[in-house]
């Protein structure tokens, strides 16, 4: 603050509290606080504390803004009829994401990722 020149003006009235708690130096500290703080009900909190456990399941972004999915693991295999062709399907567990969010793939998905089928 050194480097501006500024004016300091007290002002008395309800609305200025908050600057004149501050300016109190032989008060309690607590009390300070506490004139200064603002009441939070619980479920803020507890908003607050769900969206803290959601954050270490989101997948990570590129620069980009795109989702980066890498695979997992094959959950679960099926087949199904298309027409008059089988069609092997993947049920796969994508890394960093709930299993909940596994999707079914087909060969071709498969066939770039070979690794999967070794676990």
């Amino acid at each position: 603050m050194l480097g501006y020149d500024l004016d300091i003006i007290y002002r008395k009235g309800k609305k200025f509290f908050v600057a004149d708690a501050l300016l109190r130096k032989d008060e309690d500290v607590e009390a300070l606080f506490y004139s200064i703080s603002i009441i939070q009900p619980d479920w803020i909190n507890e908003a607050r504390d769900e969206w803290k456990k959601d954050e270490a399941t989101l997948p990570d972004i590129e620069k980009e803004g795109k989702i980066i999915l890498e695979p997992g693991v094959v959950r679960e295999t099926r087949t199904r009829q298309l027409r008059n062709r089988s069609i092997s399907e993947y049920l796969i567990k994508w890394k960093n994401l709930p299993a909940e969010d596994s999707t079914w793939e087909d060969n071709n998905f498969i066939q770039k990722h070979q690794e999967l089928l070794k676990c």
